[in-house]
């Protein structure tokens, strides 16, 4: 396979990827942003980052917020969730969806 095919190939995959991720988790992504107080500013900087996996400069670029802000929102949001990093609270995001989509699946 050339370099090209592979691109392509990864290239494919990670759209099929991000299609499921979205479509799939956005019901349970919804339920449990609204089970935690957040602002919507927070709700969606939890997104960019779980589904699009930005990083705080990316975040501030894409929300017109400065770096400092991104991680006042960052540290608002691990303080609402009880997370003392940002892999415990995608720990606890993924296990919710996760979660959620057992119980919808049992439920059929």
């Amino acid at each position: 396979m050339k370099n090209s095919d592979t691109r392509e190939h990864y290239s494919a995959e990670y759209e099929r990827l991000n299609d499921f991720l979205i479509t799939g988790t956005d019901p349970a992504m919804q339920d449990f942003l609204n089970c935690h107080p957040f602002t919507q500013r927070e709700s969606e900087i939890l997104t960019l980052i779980a589904l699009y996996g930005f990083s705080n400069r990316e975040i501030a670029e894409q929300c017109m917020i400065s770096e400092k802000t991104v991680q006042n929102h960052l540290a608002n949001i691990m303080k609402k969730i009880g997370a003392r990093s940002i892999r415990k609270l995608l720990s606890l995001l993924f296990n919710h969806v996760l979660y959620s989509q057992d119980s919808k699946e049992s439920n059929y």
